[in-house]
């Protein structure tokens, strides 16, 4: 079967709400593609139609490599299609159900790539509005692709449903959504906050076999603390689950940038940086602010629950549901490569080692909790000020130049006397070759000549720095990125105590 007498279908991989997909042939220019029709039944209805059109002209506004591109749309024989790129390799659902739960480094990356995707959709206005395990792709080569704006909606646009109606997969609806208000980019923010805690955990918060239980779960309950399923979770990486899925809108990050940027930090936090004092809450403007998150007074409480009865009973009057259960496509002929990118040679040696890790806080001077992405020249002064010596290391990064990535000490620890502070800053330029390579946590502890050895065998540079340090520590002490994390800039920052009097 050909579609616009250009297209050969394959084979069908996925079926969807609205429509069936293809692996197909692009006969034209001899490439794979992706060929989504829509189903036959929804050919003669309007709205489904202005729909399939606007999840092609929503896809096509974005250009990002962590989005599926769209290569052509029309109709044939009287039905709408998209010509998308062909991704080899699972969704999401498919690789919980092969593996389990995943490794929180691997998870909090694949969740920092989706919102890599989801925020160059906000930044034009386009919220996603169906963020969902079988609508994130893998490639053999382990990037993200996400995919299906079929129920997106750009701001300012006209809304395709009727009133109240509930659009999305009701496991990862925010609350707004599922008590039929308004969507924002927040409220993609609180399925990905969903969708992280479902990689790392293996399951979703909620559960039920009707899916207007679960979204009334959404709307009157807390998600689970995330460390209750899995203890293992840095607690940064908790705080940000938290954050995400907070009922108030307004307590999450404003859009998936913001998210992106956070986990960013987690999974780049050394291995001696603590979870954030507070939750960092997104204001109306965007901002970040560290604070408490509000609570919803009861009487507000109250009237959401009417109104989500409310709601409840006029879908089932109309006929018209939630979506359901995140359908799994039938695609487990695809190929899926797994192996680690850190499995490459064997680790190195460990030293014997007296690493202190949990330091009790202290009331005296502490490194300033808020100095990641502030100026590290500023810092310097504050620090100089206060008696401190500090060194600086600068390695490629896109953020802002000179810009602060992180600080051993880490933000928030405490400062003893004659101590300095090693400050990690950006170039200002991304690397040129962006890296894969897990930092393996066996470089804690580490005799430092063999780590420099061990990593400049990966082909990776390394920057090894001395700072002064109370401790009874060898070899070791802290890594930037830290143990877990990805060294996309090739370079890993060895952090090693001396111990010499002044």
């Amino acid at each position: 079967m050909k579609v616009a007498d250009r297209y050969r279908l394959v084979r069908r991989i996925a079926t969807g709400g609205m429509g069936t997909v293809y692996e197909g042939l692009d006969e034209r220019l001899g490439r794979r593609v992706a060929v989504k029709v829509l189903k036959e039944e929804y050919a003669d209805d309007p709205r489904s139609q202005e729909r399939f059109s606007r999840e092609a002209r929503a896809a096509a506004m974005l250009n990002h490599p962590h989005i599926a591109q769209v290569f052509d749309s029309g109709q044939d024989a009287g039905r709408a299609f998209i010509v998308m790129e062909y991704v080899d390799g699972p969704h999401l659902g498919q690789l919980l159900e092969s593996e389990g739960r995943l490794a929180p480094w691997r998870a909090v990356e694949i969740a920092a790539d989706v919102c890599s995707a989801l925020g160059a959709a906000h930044a034009v206005g386009i919220v996603h509005r169906d963020v969902k395990p079988s609508n994130v792709l893998l490639t053999p080569q382990h990037q993200v692709k996400v995919t299906d704006f079929g129920i997106a909606q750009a701001q300012g646009q006209a809304a395709l449903t009727g009133t109240g109606m509930v659009l999305g997969t009701a496991h990862y609806l925010s609350p707004e959504q599922a008590s039929g208000q308004g969507t924002t980019p927040a409220s993609d923010v609180y399925a990905v906050g969903v969708l992280l805690f479902q990689l790392l955990t293996g399951s979703v918060p909620f559960d039920n076999d009707s899916p207007v239980a679960v979204a009334l779960s959404h709307v009157t309950q807390q998600v689970p603390p995330l460390t209750d399923r899995a203890p293992d979770v840095p607690p940064r990486v908790a705080a940000a689950v938290a954050q995400a899925t907070a009922k108030d809108p307004r307590q999450r990050c404003a859009d998936a940038s913001l998210m992106e940027a956070e986990l960013r930090a987690a999974l780049a936090a050394p291995a001696t940086q603590p979870m954030p004092a507070a939750p960092v809450a997104a204001t109306p403007t965007g901002r970040l602010e560290v604070g408490h998150r509000a609570r919803r007074p009861v009487g507000r409480t109250l009237a959401i629950l009417a109104g989500v009865g409310l709601l409840l009973v006029g879908l089932a009057a109309l006929g018209i549901q939630i979506l359901g259960h995140d359908p799994a496509d039938p695609t487990a002929d695809r190929a899926t490569d797994r192996a680690t990118s850190n499995d490459r040679r064997e680790s190195p040696r460990r030293s014997p080692s007296k690493v202190t890790r949990d330091k009790p806080r202290s009331t005296g001077p502490v490194v300033p909790a808020d100095v990641i992405g502030g100026d590290a020249k500023e810092l310097e002064e504050q620090l100089e000020e206060l008696g401190y010596d500090t060194d600086k290391v600068t390695i490629d990064s896109a953020a802002q130049k000179d810009s602060i990535l992180a600080t051993v000490p880490a933000p928030g620890d405490p400062l003893a006397s004659g101590q300095s502070i090693l400050l990690v800053a950006s170039k200002g330029k991304p690397p040129k070759e962006p890296s894969s390579y897990v930092v393996p946590a066996e470089l804690i502890g580490a005799d430092v000549d063999e780590a420099e050895e061990y990593l400049e065998d990966q082909e990776l540079k390394v920057e090894t720095v001395e700072i002064h340090s109370d401790g009874d520590q060898d070899g070791v002490i802290a890594t930037y990125p830290g143990p877990g994390a990805i060294a996309d800039s090739g370079t890993i920052v060895l952090v090693v105590a001396d111990d010499e009097d002044d």
